[in-house]
């Protein structure tokens, strides 16, 4: 039985999917109440089971070991995205490092405790800021400066879980993630795909005003992976038997454009009307515009290989809001 931390979240819900594809029941981490998805619902009670949890409070993480008999740990519960801003406290600064590091020992801790298989940690693109060498691989040395809360939570994370796993002899491994789209994304969030492919299903101008990673010049783009296929190699690296590595790029292994994610979405809906920026002279070419993950470990340790290209990952999207679904 796996336990998933925020399990109701967009990659949560996704890999809780996979895993029961897999043939894994899962315990599903919620901070607070949520709704349960429709795809849950013949599931809950039979094998997915529903636990309100605070990754920061060890008691109640150690209580799931008496109801459940968990056997690995996938750990997607990010920190609270704290801004910086000119003359911010340090405290309010450090509040993503400090929880993140929390609950990455918490886990360990109760991982330990209950012998579990694998510890399974999120991190992201953004520990590779700076580099410029691309595609970006698992070997290269990153930076030990920082420029963001979330580079510096994630470079802290994946030390401290790294370091943690070692000592206590509990196998932990590092998943950084890409940038994904896909059912149960909320499009209130700052997702290029998600605002444009919400905008195109509703017929409406999409609002780019806040994207905040990446951006919304036609020629930039990024390793942009369809959720399934993110979630399906999360759960392939997290019930492998040898693994060897602690550390695996999970993504789709090429950059796509933002005007191809346009004309992915105008081959489905063919009135969509937007028109990016194009972007502004000087070009300055050190900056990197169209990164994407060398992905030759996870292949080479799980057989894993997309099922989705941008053109059939948005087709499917689509399908999957038109069905009724909000998000």
């Amino acid at each position: 039985m796996i336990l998933i931390t925020g399990g109701f979240g967009f990659v949560g819900s996704n890999t809780a999917q996979a895993m029961l594809d897999m043939g894994e029941d899962c315990v599903l981490a919620q901070h607070k109440n949520s709704r349960v998805p429709e795809l849950f619902k013949d599931q809950v009670g039979k094998h997915i089971f529903i636990e309100l949890v605070d990754v920061l409070d060890i008691e109640t993480l150690l209580a799931l070991g008496k109801k459940h008999k968990i056997t690995g740990i996938v750990h997607l519960v990010t920190g609270g995205g704290v801004p910086a801003h000119p003359g911010a406290e340090a405290v309010e600064l450090a509040a993503d490092i400090h929880s993140t590091v929390t609950s990455i020992s918490n886990i360990i801790q109760v991982g330990q405790k209950w012998n579990v298989k694998r510890i399974s940690f999120a991190s992201a693109p953004v520990v590779y800021n700076g580099i410029t060498d691309l595609p970006w691989r698992e070997d290269q040395l990153l930076p030990m400066m920082a420029a963001f809360p979330m580079e510096v939570a994630k470079k802290c994370g994946e030390i401290v879980a790294n370091y943690l796993g070692r000592q206590t002899h509990v196998d932990c491994i590092n998943l950084r993630l890409p940038a994904m789209y896909g059912p149960f994304y909320d499009p209130s969030r700052s997702s290029l795909v998600g605002r444009l492919v919400h905008a195109a299903v509703k017929g409406k101008k999409p609002d780019l005003e806040d994207i905040r990673y990446g951006s919304i010049y036609t020629e930039d783009g990024g390793d942009w992976c369809y959720i399934k296929d993110a979630a399906r190699a999360i759960a392939l690296l997290h019930v492998a038997g040898k693994l060897n590595h602690q550390l695996y790029n999970v993504a789709s292994g090429h950059p796509t454009t933002n005007q191809e994610i346009v004309n992915a979405i105008k081959k489905v809906i063919p009135n969509f009307k937007i028109e990016l920026p194009v972007r502004p002279m000087p070009y300055t070419s050190q900056a990197v515009l169209n990164w994407a993950f060398d992905i030759t470990w996870l292949h080479e340790d799980t057989g894993y290989v997309p099922r989705f290209d941008m053109e059939t990952g948005i087709a499917a999207y689509i399908a999957w809001l038109r069905a009724g679904n909000e998000k």
